[in-house]
């Protein structure tokens, strides 16, 4: 018997394109899988493994209403998504959020295949919020992320992929040549980094080592303001920062839903800055269920700014009770398994 066809639909940023990966990994065992993203340069960077089941679309903006869209644009949008559909003969259409993922859900309604989102997002974002009027159920993460969404929903945590494993604390740091007795401490700002944070790395101070991931536009004003300092490591992208996240003790991020449950994989601590200008402030949200949780410390970038950050941290590195707790409590967060939740509920779909 020949596998059934799963299209995931997500793209634009790193925490929509990750956990497509993730599921798409474990959904293949029981589904032939091809993906639809958008043409910017963090989709190309992270399908670059699987470019022959990678489709690209151009879809506008659907964040502020159907009414704002560019009637061609958007009609021409649907119509390449029913032509993909059509054309791989897609069984069930999965949308992990983005432009791309609206459309994609929005032709599989129109052509009868079952569509489902999945948001990794205390607050659902908007174009999940309208495609979910289009779907048989909702996989979400954190708590409260259902709100607002016109279809069922399941709680199954946020997929990682099994790349994303566990190396000895001594072999990560061998590898990156930091010395096993200092302290790591991990910057990051998500898949296009973040100006803010990589301002808090470079201020850091005391004998620890950082890790940055100060994203592509930042790289070359990072890098001048270095002027030759040492136990700094800066890259504008790691696509598997699973070395990074072993040799971590603490972890300074904005509060991606992606980024979160990677941190939850690896049991670690951290102080979760959100992006103040994120959509209906999620990111504040997603960093206060964390924190709630004990798995996190959430401050403010105004907070951050504002004091001795860099002192906050390095008190922070030297109560080992408080970090052990934290990481305790981070590994928690979520439901265990999530991609597999999701792949059952995809084959239940059909």
């Amino acid at each position: 018997m020949s596998k059934k066809h799963l299209l995931i639909a997500g793209g634009g940023t790193g925490g929509h394109i990750a956990p497509a990966l993730a599921i798409g990994e474990r959904a293949s065992g029981h589904f032939t899988v091809s993906y639809a993203c958008t043409p910017r340069p963090v989709d190309a960077l992270m399908y670059s493994d699987l470019t022959e089941t990678v489709h690209v679309m151009n879809p506008p903006r659907v964040d502020r209403g159907m009414k704002l869209l560019l009637p061609f644009t958007a009609a021409k949008s649907f119509f390449k998504a029913r032509t993909l559909i059509r054309s791989i003969k897609a069984d069930v259409v999965l949308g992990t959020g983005g432009y791309s993922s609206f459309f994609s859900i929005l032709a599989a309604r129109s052509l009868g295949v079952p569509a489902a989102i999945f948001d990794s997002n205390a607050i659902p974002g908007q174009s999940n919020r309208l495609a979910s009027k289009f779907c048989k159920i909702a996989f979400t993460s954190l708590p409260g992320g259902d709100k607002g969404l016109s279809c069922p929903s399941v709680r199954t945590g946020t997929p990682v992929s099994i790349k994303m494993r566990q190396i000895p604390v001594s072999t990560a740091r061998k590898s990156l040549g930091i010395n096993e007795d200092r302290s790591v401490l991990l910057f990051l700002g998500g898949s296009q980094g973040a100006k803010a944070i990589n301002d808090l790395a470079l201020a850091a101070s005391g004998d620890v080592s950082i890790l940055l991931q100060c994203g592509n536009r930042d790289h070359e004003r990072v890098l001048d303001e270095l002027d030759g300092r040492e136990n700094i490591e800066v890259k504008p992208f790691v696509h598997d920062l699973a070395l990074w996240y072993s040799a971590a003790d603490l972890v300074v991020a904005r509060a991606g839903g992606q980024t979160i449950a990677e941190l939850s994989a690896f049991g670690l601590p951290s102080v979760l800055i959100p992006y103040p200008f994120a959509a209906e402030d999620h990111q504040m949200a997603n960093a206060l269920a964390v924190d709630t949780a004990g798995g996190a410390l959430c401050k403010s970038q105004k907070e951050a700014e504002s004091g001795d950050f860099s002192q906050f941290l390095i008190q922070l590195l030297k109560n080992r009770k408080e970090l052990e707790g934290m990481s305790a409590a981070v590994r928690t967060i979520f439901p265990e398994n999530p991609a597999e939740k999701v792949v059952s509920h995809l084959l239940e779909l059909l």
